[in-house]
């Protein structure tokens, strides 16, 4: 399925079709085919009564009823660090502090509804923390939020990219 036919500047129909990119036949007007960017925070916690990893259940689909990170994609010129911080906020209710860059990851969502041209989305993890004592409001797209043990996830994680990242955390076990 190609979504993009026509060009957004003039409306002429894009000529044939390059690698990555869609070039508009009457004005020049290129549009580039590139990954999506996404932020997703981990936040850990092995004090004041929590012990794992914050994860929310989703409330929309894709992926409806199954454990994410709080996160979703940036806005048009938002750093990644800004748009971690209004994520987090209008799904929890709450603000983060020292975000640290942890991990990328790109995924390839192949479904009937979602044109060739943005399938792709590339999503930049940062670890981060909450305040201590920080009430979590779930709201936006999240029907809960839940710390699960890091070695004791749920089996039901949304995106396969989650699903890598999360692998890659250490286990909060102080034995170890």
């Amino acid at each position: 399925m190609r979504r993009f036919q026509r060009c957004p500047v003039c409306g002429a129909p894009f000529g044939p079709r390059l690698p990555d990119v869609l070039v508009c036949g009457a004005c020049d007007f290129h549009f580039w085919l590139s990954s999506k960017p996404a932020v997703g925070a981990i936040i850990v916690e092995g004090a004041n009564g929590r012990e794992g990893v914050l994860l929310v259940r989703r409330g929309i689909e894709p992926f409806k009823g199954m454990w994410d990170v709080p996160g979703g994609f940036l806005g048009n010129g938002e750093l990644p660090e800004a748009g971690l911080a209004r994520e987090v906020r209008e799904e929890l209710g709450v603000s983060i502090s020292r975000p640290r860059f942890f991990a990328a990851d790109v995924t390839e969502y192949v479904r009937d509804d979602i044109a060739e041209e943005s399938r792709f989305v590339l999503s930049l993890y940062y670890t981060c923390e909450i305040p201590p004592g920080a009430v979590l409001r779930p709201a936006d797209d999240v029907v809960e939020a839940v710390w699960f043990p890091v070695g004791k996830l749920p089996d039901q994680i949304a995106f396969d990219c989650n699903r890598r990242v999360l692998a890659r955390l250490p286990s909060l076990d102080p034995a170890r």
